[in-house]
């Protein structure tokens, strides 16, 4: 008995698990796009030209819409759309798209709704608990033929938004228009470039008047920076020449200077100063005795 509950316990926290993580995926999945009225543009795999549906999948993993819902309003009545889950081909790829043709006929597949579009106003997609995970509403009469809705980053904004599309793009990115740089809008809107000579000759002005502004500062940081040296050698100086720099409140930088050398000058003087310069004198002598022949003979010669 326990193990039975045990796991009937065990199958409910995965059935629970995985249906927490097939919500989360689910969500990442956007209605793209949506053709109302089909005259002569995208045709199904019967040849027919009917109003369809494009799922795109935003996210970065693959997303199975199996037993997912689509959904149309049309007042107070409801139509609904279960996706079959034994399709592999409905499992969209990241960033993939799909397409269900809303042709009210169902038993054609399983990219074939139960429902159409030009007759609603409401289109939801929900999971398998029947949570809306993106909707859309739209005017049915305002549907011109073969003009898709969708979204796409608006061509001067460049923000997000649901309406027309210039083409319809089935299983592509919405975007047909090339998003202008800003450069070549800002050169639209400025053929003669008046704005553009003044915008940087204020640029320019505005960035001379900065490095002003900072040597200004640094030539009075170091002239701050001088003047506490210059007090710091007063402030060495022996008494009597400190009373003398005093008196004279005019002092520059070079007359201290001057002071401080003739300052070391007479520390210098208090000093004898000695020769360090050598003579040799020549010593003239008669006799030598290195030279003397005494010392080279060893016996002196026999006289007969």
């Amino acid at each position: 008995m326990m193990k039975k509950q045990l796991l009937i316990l065990t199958l409910m926290v995965v059935s629970a698990f995985l249906g927490t993580a097939y919500a989360q995926g689910l969500k990442d999945i956007r209605i793209n796009e949506v053709l109302v009225n089909n005259r002569s543009s995208y045709v199904d795999d019967h040849g027919n030209h009917v109003g369809w549906i494009e799922l795109h999948n935003t996210g970065y993993s693959s997303v199975n819409v199996g037993g997912a819902y689509l959904t149309v309003k049309r007042g107070d009545a409801t139509k609904t759309y279960r996706i079959p889950k034994n399709d592999a081909r409905t499992l969209i790829a990241p960033q993939g798209y799909v397409i269900f043709f809303a042709d009210s006929t169902s038993n054609r597949g399983t990219f074939h709704t139960n429902f159409v579009l030009d007759e609603t106003g409401y289109l939801a997609f929900m999971d398998q608990g029947k949570n809306v995970m993106d909707s859309i509403v739209y005017d049915v009469q305002a549907q011109q033929p073969d003009v898709s809705i969708g979204w796409a980053n608006h061509v001067d904004t460049g923000e997000l938004t649901f309406g027309p599309l210039a083409g319809i793009t089935p299983m592509q990115a919405n975007e047909t228009e090339e998003i202008m740089p800003a450069a070549e809008k800002f050169r639209l809107r400025d053929p003669s470039g008046v704005v553009m000579a003044i915008t940087a000759m204020s640029v320019v002005f505005s960035a001379l008047i900065l490095l002003y502004l900072i040597f200004k500062f640094i030539g009075k940081s170091m002239v701050r920076s001088s003047l506490k040296k210059e007090k710091q050698a007063v402030a060495d100086m022996p008494a009597n020449v400190q009373n003398s720099v005093k008196a004279d409140a005019q002092l520059i930088g070079e007359e201290i200077a001057a002071i401080a050398i003739a300052l070391r000058q007479y520390e210098n003087d208090m000093h004898d100063i000695e020769s360090h310069v050598l003579t040799i004198n020549r010593v003239a002598r008669a006799y030598s005795p290195w030279s003397s022949k005494i010392y080279g003979l060893n016996n002196q010669p026999v006289r007969k």
